[in-house]
């Protein structure tokens, strides 16, 4: 049992994260966010030299260009590093992050918005 714990406490300190998406949104505080884009204002081209190329581009109902970007990451659960126990019982805690933008006729920013999801992925013969 003394081996164990020990055991147990590095493997937990070593749990990881997995991150897909748009890496600067992901980085950026909301409040940062709302600092960069401002309505009326900002360009597709301030857009662009900050996130990039949108994940996913659309037209909103009016006929607007829309812009979708997104960021996820996904922590693995402490149980994951549980021998035999994470055959039955495993899995992420997951934080999707998406950023959506309508532009106006002239390019700039119509509207915008910014939200965050929490969720988990759950794995093993149980789930």
């Amino acid at each position: 049992m003394k081996i164990f714990v020990p055991l147990l406490f590095i493997a937990l300190a070593g749990c990881t994260a997995v991150k897909t998406g748009n890496e600067k949104l992901g980085e950026l505080k909301k409040s940062e966010i709302s600092e960069i884009i401002i309505k009326g204002k900002t360009t597709k081209a301030d857009i662009q030299a900050v996130f990039g190329d949108p994940d996913k581009t659309d037209f909103d109902n009016n006929s607007l260009e829309k812009w979708t970007y997104n960021h996820i990451r996904k922590q693995a659960k402490g149980i994951n590093y549980v021998p035999v126990v994470n055959w039955f019982v495993s899995g992420t805690n997951d934080t999707t992050r998406s950023l959506v933008i309508v532009f106006n006729e002239d390019n700039t920013v119509k509207n915008y918005i910014n939200s965050d999801a929490a969720g988990e992925t759950k794995g093993g013969l149980f789930q």
